[in-house]
């Protein structure tokens, strides 16, 4: 029997660009529902301080159209049938603009943790999930156990949160003794707000403390051992893609320090169109002329663009244009059967540059 020592291998390593795009084509986000309520919620608390004075003039009116219509006749209350919908309409068009508040300041919240996801293969069902044994050992796992602490903590800080509030509502309460219905009604409907609103604070606090522990959760349990770094980096190597990708952006590099090269240059031979040979050279600490830029066709009309934006001499002379070319490469110096040719060259560019002083 073969043991795939993987299995008990520690993962240590933080988990690839990969590694996370695939967990999350799986639906495994850091995401926590709890911040998702707690911003809807808040959302829909403020929603309505701005907009509660019209919903609780609708609830007033309704109260007053449907209590002052009904009559008490044989132990139940009759009621117009208009007087109902019209009420109903009332306080339905009221409580519209504070539902999609929530809902939408929800949804945003939702999206901006795990961004655009459409995850197939979780709308199909899983009937290996209906297992007894299985729910029985998550019921009792380690997660289940934190949930059941996290549970309690939101519940004992919600607690205190209505406490809170419902004390700093006390004040006003004994004030109220005695007084009509609609200022009763209107203390409600305070009271409940404030409550809502402490409730929602403490709700936010807890949630982001829920979203960063979700965050840190699935980050941990999506590291990688070393083996499957070492494994992941070799499969994108052997990509022919990604081969060709890095291929590319190393020529590109190339290219731009190159190009960057060519204001330095003493002078640029031609072909005039399909080559261009930069040359420079130090009498000083050079033995020979030395290629520090070349290129055909649209590269070459590039080396030249650069070259007379620096005022560097650009000398046409379609033979030593080609033998450079094809016979040096980048940062090398010119070989001796051309040493006679590019010597006349840069005598003529040197006499030019006396005369021009």
């Amino acid at each position: 029997m073969q043991w795939n020592l993987q299995l008990f291998a520690e993962k240590t390593e933080q988990p690839t660009a990969r590694r996370k795009t695939e967990a999350k084509r799986k639906g495994q986000v850091a995401r926590s529902p709890d911040l998702t309520a707690a911003v809807g919620f808040l959302a829909l608390v403020g929603s309505l301080w701005l907009f509660g004075g019209g919903l609780l003039s609708a609830l007033w009116q309704a109260m007053i159209l449907l209590l002052g219509q009904g009559t008490l006749q044989a132990a139940h209350v009759t009621l117009d049938r208009g007087d109902v919908q019209f009420a109903f309409i009332h306080v339905f068009s009221a409580l519209i603009p504070i539902v999609l508040t929530g809902l939408g300041v929800g949804l945003l919240t939702a999206f901006a943790q795990v961004g655009p996801m459409f995850v197939p293969s979780l709308l199909v069902p899983d009937f290996t999930r209906i297992d007894f044994l299985k729910g029985v050992a998550r019921f009792f796992s380690v997660r289940s156990i934190e949930e059941l602490i996290k549970s309690m903590i939101k519940l004992g800080i919600i607690a205190i949160a209505v406490y809170l509030a419902i004390m700093a509502s006390a004040p006003q309460v004994l004030m109220l003794v005695g007084a009509d219905p609609a200022q009763l009604f209107a203390l409600f409907i305070n009271s409940a707000l404030m409550i809502f609103l402490y409730v929602a604070v403490a709700f936010l606090v807890l949630s982001f403390a829920d979203f960063l522990f979700q965050r840190f959760q699935f980050n941990r349990n999506i590291k990688m051992t070393k083996q499957e770094v070492k494994d992941e980096m070799k499969q994108a190597e052997g990509n022919p893609a990604i081969k060709r990708k890095i291929r590319e952006r190393g020529r590109a590099i190339a290219r731009r320090r190159m190009l960057h090269k060519v204001p330095t240059a003493d002078v640029i031979i031609t072909n005039p169109t399909h080559y261009a040979v930069a040359l420079r050279y130090d009498a000083k600490t050079m033995h020979a002329p030395q290629v520090i830029a070349k290129g055909s066709d649209q590269l070459a009309h590039k080396i030249r663009e650069i070259a007379i934006q620096h005022d560097v001499p650009i000398v046409e002379n379609r033979p030593l244009a080609r033998s450079l070319y094809q016979l040096t490469e980048i940062d090398e110096f010119v070989p001796p059967e051309l040493f006679a040719a590019v010597a006349e060259v840069l005598a003529y560019v040197y006499r030019l540059q006396k005369r021009n002083v």
